[in-house]
């Protein structure tokens, strides 16, 4: 697998320089949602391309027309705040944003959630350690090592003094397991921060535009949030994320929300594309089908050390220690099924447009693998 270099792509099948072809379960950590090079998404940048690349701060056509798109997902309270390269730079402008709206410097992330990988947002989900400590930055354990209670206890304990400006929240752990906590402990998270004025930040990079299977998993648990990241599947595999936040806190100077790629007329254009696209398709339906055909093929796992978790086109297959899980993986790889692997769990996350023969197949394929690497355990 460490050898393997891939060539090109169509939509849920990947193609080897050796020629080999591989169906995608994983579809590019979640981003190609719509499926490698989608006609419809490649058009409208390719439009682009021959129009504008780079303009800076200054407005575009393309821009607002993704601003639009994006906007019509949310309520009239929240709108996009601003588009930027990477999910990690869209969480440091949430960071600066609630820093400038609530006049505090704390922030609070839980265990293993992910945000991106500079040293505030790294640090506000793992523990990696390198001996990093950030003053004012809070990880609070999360699920299966501390109850719902115990959290919420210790939650409430670091907002009381009220110096937290924002709560970090990624809902489904995408690369922390695949835990996520009850609507419940959800809702007494929001309400803690309306309590302290603190601002609730939902990091929906992974989990929005369906992936779960509802549009966003905040308005699937009826949340509302003050913030939430959007990105992955906001450009389709194109490198764009974004930061929707209430209109009653408006963006000022003071937050430093641009940059020299955020909104670029490329990234606004796959935006376009992209959600076009969603909005034309029965997205919903189709993450529906998959969330039965991945959990009616993996449920015969359960057991024996193995756990299964996830919902819509996100799940996370876990295996006991003494399993080699790099091992696994690369047979899962020889037999043309591309899975993610890391933390010692497998990830499936198939775009929405995978062939449902090619997914029952790669699933049929991931039992299979999962199964003779369970027999051969010492």
């Amino acid at each position: 697998m460490s050898e393997l270099v891939i060539t090109e792509a169509k939509n849920d099948v990947l193609v080897g320089s050796d020629g080999t072809h591989y169906i995608d379960l994983f579809s590019a950590f979640g981003a190609t949602f719509l499926g490698h090079v989608n006609p419809q998404v490649t058009a409208v940048v390719r439009r682009q391309l021959d129009k504008l690349w780079m303009i800076g701060a200054i407005s575009t056509p393309i821009r607002e027309e993704a601003a639009r798109l994006v906007n019509g997902f949310f309520p009239d309270t929240h709108q996009l705040a601003g588009l930027y390269s990477t999910g990690m730079e869209a969480a440091e402008f949430a960071i600066r944003h609630a820093r400038v709206t609530t006049g505090r410097n704390g922030f609070v992330g839980f265990d293993r959630g992910m945000h991106g990988k500079s040293m505030a947002t790294a640090f506000l989900g793992w523990n990696n350690r390198d001996g990093v400590e950030l003053p004012q930055f809070h990880r609070l354990p999360f699920l299966p090592a501390m109850s719902e209670v115990d959290i919420l206890s210790q939650l409430h304990d670091r907002l009381a003094g009220r110096e937290v400006a924002a709560v970090f929240v990624e809902p489904l752990q995408g690369s922390g397991g695949g835990y996520q906590a009850s609507d419940e402990f959800y809702h007494r998270v929001e309400a803690c921060c309306r309590e302290t004025g603190t601002l609730l930040v939902f990091d929906e990079i992974l989990t929005g535009f369906y992936r779960t299977g509802v549009s966003f998993f905040h308005i699937g648990a009826g949340l509302c949030p003050d913030t939430i990241l959007i990105g992955k599947a906001l450009g389709n595999g194109f490198p764009v994320a974004g930061v929707v936040t209430r209109t009653a806190h408006p963006v000022v100077p003071q937050m430093l929300p641009s940059s020299t790629f955020s909104g670029n007329p490329l990234a606004a254009a796959a935006v376009v594309g992209t959600l076009t696209e969603l909005n034309r398709l029965p997205i919903e339906s189709f993450v529906a089908d998959i969330h039965q055909q991945i959990r009616s093929s993996l449920q015969s796992l359960s057991g024996d050390g193995v756990a299964i978790r996830g919902c819509g086109a996100c799940w996370v297959v876990e295996f006991p220690e003494s399993v080699d899980g790099r091992q696994l993986v690369s047979a899962i790889y020889r037999r043309g099924v591309a899975v993610g692997f890391g933390g010692g769990f497998m990830r499936l996350m198939p775009p929405a447009t995978v062939d449902p023969e090619n997914l029952k197949s790669a699933c049929s394929t991931v039992v299979d693998e999962v199964n003779r690497a369970l027999s051969l355990q010492p």
